[in-house]
């Protein structure tokens, strides 16, 4: 359901749009090859308004990220930026000291590329997100549009994108299904992220003897991620999902599926 069209289809068609939240983070990565430096990174995560970008960009009743693995997970509470809290005017200050101490050092560039696949729910994020950081750091940045296939072969090369758009839903309901994603040598690590304590906390999670320690384990991997930034979270998504009034059966699980063996028609007296 394109985005644009949610408030038209709320008010004409009442109780067919079933909107849910389910365990999918929508981002973007970063092209470590040619986004070497840290503070640079930092400094464009910060710039992002995530609360504008789910009031007026999409506009689904989706959450903005301030962690990579989204709430939801039993027994696991996600990790956050240590800026969270921090007032708009304090974040985007700091945001904008970071930026220009990486110009100074030659490691940000004045204009930045984002590669992304085409779809008009891509372009209208990827439009506010670029607005926000030329209205805060003052950088210009070039949308690159591609069919699906040719982007995910730009995937295993990025090139000269210096961002990916980038997403995850988990295929499994468990913080790993987010964090393994970034484990050197993944197949879908796509920023190229490599970190040998980041792996040696996936390791020590993998091996813990109780539900607690392991949890543990993997919040201080996800605090360690959201330190390095080699990955942008912008909102955890919802499930936008249309359905007769006659279709019943229609709920949707935490990992987005819908199975048609659960749905039926009603049947008319």
């Amino acid at each position: 359901v394109p985005n644009t069209q949610v408030s038209w289809l709320q008010q004409n068609l009442p109780g067919e749009l079933h909107i849910a939240p389910y365990l999918s983070t929508y981002g973007y990565a970063f092209n470590l090859a040619r986004m070497r430096d840290r503070d640079a990174r930092v400094a464009l995560s910060m710039a992002v308004d995530r609360g504008q970008i789910t009031r007026q960009v999409t506009g689904a009743g989706e959450q903005p990220a301030y962690g990579w693995v989204p709430a939801g997970v039993p027994g696991y509470t996600p990790a956050q930026f240590t800026w969270t809290a921090l007032p708009a005017v304090e974040r985007i200050d700091e945001a904008r000291r970071l930026w220009s101490g990486a110009r100074e050092r030659h490691a940000a560039p004045d204009r930045l590329r984002l590669c992304m696949d085409a779809s008009a729910n891509h372009r209208r994020t990827a439009i506010a997100v670029a607005d926000q950081w030329r209205a805060a750091l003052g950088v210009k940045v070039e949308l690159v549009e591609l069919e699906w296939k040719a982007y995910l072969a730009l995937r295993e090369n990025p090139g000269d994108c210096d961002l990916l758009r980038f997403g995850w839903s988990a295929d499994f309901i468990d913080a790993e299904a987010f964090l393994a994603l970034f484990e050197s040598g993944h197949a879908q690590n796509v920023p190229g992220y490599r970190s040998a304590r980041y792996d040696a906390l996936l390791a020590e999670s993998r091996l813990a003897r109780d539900a607690a320690q392991r949890a543990a384990s993997m919040v201080l991997a996800e605090r360690l991620l959201l330190a390095d930034s080699p990955v942008i979270p912008v909102f955890h998504r919802v499930s936008k999902l249309l359905a007769k009034p006659d279709v019943e059966g229609v709920a949707v699980s935490p990992l987005g599926h819908l199975a048609t063996r659960h749905l039926r028609f009603t049947t008319k007296k």
